[in-house]
């Protein structure tokens, strides 16, 4: 009955979450082989952060200067006492501003420069803001600003006015407002800053200007300044969150000519991209990029930031890289590596591309993208160093090139290259961590010396490596005294030190508490059953077994379970008695659990027994485990494309993540092995729409226009409609001449695809003699389409046509259209020989 004690050799397999340990037991328990613990993998960040795009705050540059400046009243100056009394300056100042009052301009010039001329005379600032005004009326509108300026910084009577006339022919002429502590212009300054300020109008020089402000502050429209502070309202609007009243005035100032257009369009598409409307978003951004290219970019990138596709499609309409980057980062942290390596290779950011490489497990292409790169630095040599360890590959070369550079990172990865190979001594030698020492040490089965090497170090890998040592020299009090109950793992190590004393109730309940998604929850629930079974609670262990086999099928600890469900038969089996008696026991059960049949599967795939295996695992193609059944028939199927079908049903139905991941990772290496790209568009063309559309590219590439008709057709009657999707269509029609596609593309919500049939389209009704309806066509594409690349073209058709027709004014009046700058050599010589034999363009 205690025989199930030697299942003890299975316990020591995953001794950690960290670490993979292996360890042997014979039947009569003498510890007898090393347990191997691997070296501790090097992970790159689980997530990768984005750059911080934030929306762009454009209130300031709606802020407008004064229409005009405004002054103080100037004061005449009253005589006093006689004038060869009086002081020069005071003469001069006070016949300047006399000149001045009665608009002697010249002469008021001239005694007032007078004063300037005086040294540290106080009428000097006050002169300063007269001449100010008058270099301003004869349109001196810097040598004004400097007088403001001069006149602004001393005390006198005009100062303030002096002061606001400075800053306000500042913001006129330099679009900015010196600091100042001005009630109404310091707002003005963080107005302009893009920062919220209330200006104070009460003694406001610039009295009207201030009203302005203030209206633009609270988002009130200000008739002499309407577009200005009707934007500003829209804007206050939009960041209020109310986005339809924000819009509707947006609109009004988006179309062409508009004041303003390109502030109107960037909140317009911001908008959209707030509404999840995204194709309207870069129909804007894409109107804004030949205005303000900064501001559209600014859209891509918040348009970029959140889903991959169009990540992607902004790539393809800027080719900026770093919009490939976000696509990267994206599929990245949704944890979709080959499609992160891909975006990133594409953005050329290799350091990416080696962390999805290193997250997706593949260390050879990782080893492949780094071993030859020039001017690697510490990170790079860091990655091309653990790639080689985990791919097996030689290191020597690579730890040649970092021992001078980077002797640490030499150190490390010389003793790791030794570890794998089982020189421990060798690794002892160049570890310098404490912990790896003892690694060495654990594997030389030196365990005494383990436990004295960390003796006061309490890092839990510490802790529970001393555990296992004591475990292994069979002292469980002592492999207690290193353990909590913190981890699941140390609940398994507590359950396995009651197990070996024979305390089996105890040892349940240390099993029992570790958690479902830990990695040692396999060999707990095993650990359970054999348990109860020495504890002769027969029921209560088969329960355990077979809950390993319904949780985890897929694990060795589920072939462990089928296997000591078998000994309590009283028999040691061999494969072929286990598929007796499996078989035995689901001819008994009515429902028998589908992890048995799978089971039983498996061993018949082990024995070759392909047919067997193909009837059971179809019996669980109605159970929860009908994915996993249609990939192990995958993995018998002889026949490609067969294997592809269940491959690629897997891939697209099968709900746990596990189960897509493995089909997906089997229909690359498939795919990549063969090339059958017909096979592939095969099975995309019994897919959903968008995988026809993949398939109908596909033959159009393969030259199999007939299967590609076929789709196209049949999406048509579907009134499908994608952007893909009518690019291939665009291509079927040049290749096979069927106009039905032009008429189809002719209600495409694309702009520019929709150019291209009604071009096409009017070249085909030339061919056929229908010139009215062509030239309807051609001239709509002349009018709507001015920057596509066949605009010119249908300019040159269109006054072909007019000159057949006898209309040679209207023509000529067509080719004034003609777009010179974007003009091929060949269209510049059509158009030179239409226009040379044309009358004048006259529109009466």
């Amino acid at each position: 009955m205690w025989k199930l004690i030697r299942l003890f050799s299975l316990l020591l397999v995953s001794f950690a979450v960290s670490q993979q340990i292996s360890k042997e037991f014979d039947v009569s328990l003498e510890l007898r082989s090393s347990i191997y613990e691997e070296k501790p993998r090097l992970m790159p960040p689980e997530r990768l952060v984005q750059a911080e795009v934030k929306e762009e705050d454009l209130s300031g540059r709606l802020l407008e200067p004064p229409k005009a400046l405004e002054f103080a009243q100037i004061k005449p100056v009253e005589k006093k006492g006689v004038s060869c009394g009086e002081p020069k300056d005071a003469l001069s100042y006070r016949l300047g501003v006399d000149y001045y009052l009665q608009g002697k301009h010249e002469q008021a010039e001239e005694e007032l420069g007078r004063v300037l001329l005086v040294p540290n005379s106080p009428f000097k600032p006050m002169a300063e803001y007269v001449l100010g005004i008058i270099a301003f009326s004869k349109g001196q509108g810097n040598r004004a600003l400097e007088l403001f300026k001069n006149s602004c910084q001393l005390t006198h009577m005009y100062q303030k006015p002096a002061c606001e006339a400075y800053y306000a022919l500042s913001f006129m002429l330099k679009g900015t407002v010196p600091e100042n502590k001005d009630p109404l212009w310091q707002a003005v300054r963080l107005l302009k800053e893009g920062k919220e300020a209330k200006p104070q109008c009460e003694g406001a020089v610039f009295s009207q200007y201030c009203s302005y402000v203030l209206d633009f502050s609270e988002g009130r429209e200000n008739q002499l300044y309407r577009d200005s502070t009707s934007l500003r309202k829209a804007l206050l609007l939009y960041r209020e969150g109310k986005l339809e009243n924000s819009a509707s005035i947006f609109s009004n100032y988006a179309s062409p000519g508009k004041p303003y257009r390109e502030i109107a369009l960037y909140y317009l598409a911001l908008i959209e991209h707030k509404r999840n409307r995204q194709e309207q978003a870069i129909k804007y951004a894409s109107i804004l990029e030949t205005l303000d290219r900064s501001l559209a970019g600014n859209i891509y990138a918040l348009l970029s930031e959140k889903d991959l596709y169009l990540a992607r499609l902004t790539y393809t309409l800027t080719k900026n890289p770093k919009f490939l980057e976000n696509a990267g980062i994206l599929a990245y942290n949704s944890k979709d590596y080959a499609l992160a390596f891909i975006n990133f290779m594409e953005a050329g950011n290799t350091k990416y591309a080696v962390y999805s490489l290193i997250r997706a497990g593949d260390y050879k292409r990782a080893v492949g993208l780094l071993r030859d790169k020039m001017g690697k630095d510490r990170e790079e040599y860091l990655w091309l160093l653990e790639a080689l360890y985990w791919s097996g590959e030689d290191m020597e070369k690579a730890l040649s090139e970092v021992a001078k550079s980077y002797p640490e990172l030499y150190r490390e990865y010389a003793g790791w290259d030794r570890f794998r190979r089982g020189d421990w001594l060798g690794a002892l030698s160049f570890f310098e961590e404490p912990y790896y020492k003892a690694l060495c040490l654990y594997n030389l089965k030196k365990y005494g010396e383990v436990i004295s090497l960390l003796q006061g170090r309490t890092d839990r890998r510490s802790m529970l490596l001393k555990a296992k040592s004591a475990l292994m020299e069979g002292n469980t009090k002592q492999a207690r005294s290193f353990l909590t109950e913190g981890s699941d793992e140390e609940l398994y190590l507590l359950g396995i030190s009651y197990f070996l004393e024979g305390n089996y109730a105890k040892a349940v309940s240390y099993f029992e508490r570790v958690s479902d998604k830990s990695p040692v929850k396999p060999k707990a629930l095993l650990k359970a059953g054999d348990s109860y079974y020495n504890m002769k609670e027969t029921e209560s262990a088969k329960a355990k077994y077979y809950e390993v086999i319904r949780k985890f099928p897929e694990s060795e600890a589920a072939r462990q379970a089928t296997l000591a469900l078998l000994e309590m038969g009283g028999k040691a089996l061999k494969e072929e008695e286990m598929e007796s008696l499996i078989k035995s026991y689901l001819e008994k059960e009515k429902n028998p659990a589908p992890e048995i049949i799978y089971q039983l599967a498996n061993i018949y795939i082990a024995q070759g027994k392909t047919a067997e295996a193909e009837k059971e695992l179809l019996r669980l193609l109605e159970t929860d485990l009908k994915y996993k059944a249609i990939l192990k028939l995958a993995e018998i199927e002889k026949e490609q494309p067969k294997k592809l079908v269940l491959l690629y049903k897997v891939y697209k139905e099968a709900e746990l993540q596990e189960d897509r991941k493995k089909a997906r990772e089997e229909l690359i290496k498939i795919y990549s092995s063969v090339g059958d790209r017909k096979s592939i568009a095969d099975l995309l063309a019994e897919g959903e729409r968008e995988d026809k559309v993949k398939a109908m590219g596909m033959y159009i590439g393969l030259g199999d226009l007939g299967s590609a008709q076929r789709l196209a057709e049949e999406l048509i009657r579907e009134n499908y409609r994608s952007q893909e999707f009518e690019n291939y269509l665009l291509e079927l029609y040049r290749s096979t001449g069927k106009k039905e596609y032009l008429e189809y593309l002719k209600s495409s919500k694309d702009e520019s695809l929709r150019g291209w049939a009604l071009y096409l389209s009017g070249l085909e009704r030339v061919k056929g003699g229908n010139k009215k309806q062509a030239l309807e066509e051609l001239v709509e594409v002349v009018i709507k389409h001015k920057k596509e690349p066949y605009y010119n073209q249908a300019v040159l058709e269109s006054a072909r046509i007019l000159i057949e027709l006898g209309a040679k004014r209207d023509a000529s009046c067509m080719l004034d259209r003609f777009d010179i700058n974007m003009a091929k050599p060949e269209e510049i010589e059509g158009y030179n020989k239409l226009k040379g034999n044309l009358p004048k363009c006259e529109v009466r």
